[in-house]
């Protein structure tokens, strides 16, 4: 879901069709924001599998 999130930013911030019409800085916003949601998915996946991992191994 990370990916997707993180797609989905880049595609707002490079690729948005001009076709529709939307303020500039309202689309650098909601690209920026897209990003981020998906860097913070992934790093807190990382986590929860790193934690995950260790309790295995302490088993």
């Amino acid at each position: 879901m990370s990916v997707v999130f993180f797609g989905m930013g880049l595609y707002v911030l490079i690729l948005f069709p001009e076709e529709i019409h939307m303020p500039e800085k309202f689309r650098v916003m909601f690209g920026v924001v897209l990003l981020l949601y998906g860097v913070y998915r992934f790093i807190s996946l990382r986590i929860k599998q790193r934690q995950a991992d260790e309790e295995r191994q302490f088993e």
